[in-house]
């Protein structure tokens, strides 16, 4: 299957079970972004190699998992000499070595994997995490005045990393039920209570500063994040089941 070239509606119908949102209108938005580049029959129809079919892939779990503007991607892409997910499973390179690629280690078998969004290096200006987000600047800033967001240290104008994207993205949900940013730093400091907590468990094995305990302290750091996301959904419910059980 590696030389045979697809149609736009036979790449549509391969990837419409891993992303929902995909639509040929999108395929083609993407083409006119300059983000794929399809080669063309003598009659005009668009013909997708495999590696064409890799970078849409790509860019749609950039999309998805992270959140990355499409500026941000095209950069990535430009940046890395993107060609496909011979070298990490399709993703792309993170910045600080802790990939997607390592996914299944991380998360454990049916697990998510919690640290996947933080690992992605990126710059965002306060335009660009709005334009991810939807959100207007000034709620951008009222995020970052409530610690709900931090700006990258240095540099001007303010930086924001890929992290600052799907907190924007969240905290415009709750926007939409009329629950302000002040309001969601009940949400910051139950996080920062419980990442102190974390960080007691993994100590031991950060000290070590060896390549091995560096992987077993991220191993059992998701998995205590995942357990930790179970336990307070659990918790939850319970405490709101005076308005969620039937009478």
């Amino acid at each position: 299957m590696r030389d045979q070239h697809r149609s736009i509606g036979q790449v549509l119908d391969l990837l419409k079970g891993e992303f929902a949102d995909i639509t040929i209108s999108k395929i083609r938005f993407l083409e006119s972004q300059g983000l794929i580049d399809p080669e063309r029959s003598q009659s005009g129809y668009r013909k997708f190699a495999e590696a064409d079919v890799d970078r849409l892939r790509w860019i749609l779990e950039q999309q998805r998992d992270h959140f990355l503007p499409l500026k941000v991607i095209k950069d990535r892409i430009a940046r890395q000499d993107f060609d496909g997910p011979a070298s990490n499973g399709g993703r792309g390179r993170t910045g600080d070595g802790v990939g997607d690629g390592a996914a299944s280690s991380i998360s454990g078998p049916g697990r998510p994997n919690p640290l996947g969004a933080g690992t992605v290096s990126v710059s965002l200006t306060v335009d660009e995490v709005a334009a991810a987000s939807g959100l207007s600047q000034s709620k951008i800033l009222e995020l970052e005045k409530f610690g709900l967001i931090e700006p990258l240290g240095g540099g001007a104008p303010t930086q924001y990393g890929a992290e600052a994207v799907v907190v924007a993205k969240v905290a415009a949900g709750f926007l939409a039920h009329g629950l302000e940013p002040r309001h969601l730093r009940a949400y910051k400091s139950a996080a920062e209570r419980e990442a102190g907590l974390l960080e007691q468990r993994i100590m031991p094995l950060v000290m070590q500063r060896t390549a091995h305990a560096r992987k077993q302290s991220l191993d059992v750091l998701a998995e205590l994040i995942n357990l930790g996301s179970e336990l307070r959904l659990s918790l939850l419910r319970e405490a709101l089941a005076n308005h969620t059980r039937n009478r």
